[in-house]
Parts: C-alpha cells; structure tokens; sequence
C-alpha cells in the first residue's frame, strides 16, 4: 500500500524507533530523582533539549518538551496573552489561514475579553509583511504566523514577518509543526518569540512536542502540579 499524506502525519523512522526502543528499555527511571535510574533519564532527557535546541539555533534552555504541537500552541499564545495582559496589551494579530490549535485558542482568549485581528492570505497563500505592520496598534502584545500551511504547503515569509516585530516591539510566535525537519529554521535569524512543533510531523513518536521560548519570554503553566520543564 502507498502512503502519500506525511503532511498528516509519518512513520517513526528506524532510527527513531531504535532510540525509543533503548530509551524505554535503558532510561526508563524518573528524570526527576536523584538517584542513579533518574539521573541517567535527566541525560538522555538533557542530551535531546541540546539536540533539539542546536537544530533551531536555540539553547537547551529555551527548549520546553510537550505532549504535541497543540499543547505548544496553547502554551504560546497563552503566555504571551498573559505577559501582555499585564501590561495593558490585549489584542493579537493572527491569520484566517492558521491551524485549529491556534483559531480556537484565539477564539477563547476573545472570550476572555482579547481581541484579534486576522489577516487574510493573498491568492498565494501568503501573508503579506507590510499587511502585519499595518495592523499591528499600540496594544498588540502578539503576532502569530505558521511558518508552513498543513493544507496546501505555503511556506510563508516568517523571517520578515519576525523582523516587522522585532521592530515594533511585538512578540512573534510561529506554528512550526508543518516546517519542522522540512525546511531550515533559526530562531535567531528569523527573529522568533516562540516557535512550535510536533515529532510526528518528521519521522517521530507522536505524543511528542516541544515549544521553544526566547530566553526572557515567561511561559503561563497549563497545568498546574509538578516540577517537570522546569514547573512548566
């Protein structure tokens, strides 16, 4: 049988299979403890954030491990509503073209008494950087813009769209989960808050995320209880 949507999800490669099969195996304690089986978990844990983190141009600090790219998203945007919030800052610009993690929790923080802006993308699927700029107001505390559309594959100008906010003193966050393993991604160079993605989307287990967030970015907990990601 042939298999022709990686966009929805792909197979474990055979490298990733042989890792999780040794890591369940062989560090299999909690990372969290301090004696021997936990700390040999807490390397194997540490050793992938460094690895993750290196291929984004990160460090192993601003790698925060998640159940997926939904749960990233949720924790991305919710943390930057909530730094914004703080500073009187209560309206984000997204796109009418975004994943349902990100639309529906826009769609709750509406609720909660934010306002959003969504852009719509040209006939080519883009969202234009100077579109951004313009709505961008006094009291925009966020900008959020997948760097990869699940649907249709447009890659969009995310490098621009970062440099626009950069420039304006607004937070950007990207839902990498459709670009992640695909196409080059440097937070650094193209000037990223927050950046999601999910392992399944290339070749690893599902269940499996991990959000990054700039050194300096405080991150809201989504559920409370536990020291694990740093209390995240």
């Amino acid at each position: 049988m042939i298999y022709a949507d990686n966009a929805a999800t792909t197979k474990m490669s055979d490298a990733a299979v042989q890792t999780f099969t040794s890591v369940c195996r062989e560090a299999w304690g909690n990372p969290s403890s301090l004696y021997g089986h936990g700390q040999s978990a807490k390397d194997v844990l540490e050793k992938a954030r460094a690895e993750v983190a290196a291929v984004i141009g990160a460090q192993p600090e601003e790698i925060y491990f998640t159940s997926g790219g939904s749960e990233a998203d949720n924790q991305a945007i919710r943390s930057a509503a909530a730094l914004g919030r703080k500073k009187g800052k209560t309206h984000i610009i997204s796109s009418a073209f975004e994943h349902h993690a990100v639309l529906h929790t826009l769609k709750a923080l509406e609720a909660e008494g934010f306002e959003v802006t969504l852009l719509d993308v040209h006939s080519d699927g883009l969202v234009v950087p100077a579109e951004v700029e313009a709505a961008i107001r006094d009291d925009t505390c966020l900008v959020t813009i997948m760097a990869a559309n699940n649907e249709i594959g447009t890659i969009q100008p995310i490098r621009e769209i970062g440099a626009v906010c950069r420039a304006r003193g607004v937070l950007f966050h990207t839902d990498a989960v459709q670009a992640a393993g695909h196409i080059p991604l440097n937070v650094e160079a193209d000037n990223i808050d927050l950046l999601s993605a999910s392992a399944h989307k290339f070749h690893g287990p599902k269940g499996v995320g991990f959000l990054y967030a700039k050194k300096g970015v405080r991150l809201t907990n989504l559920i409370e209880g536990g020291a694990q990601e740093r209390g995240k």
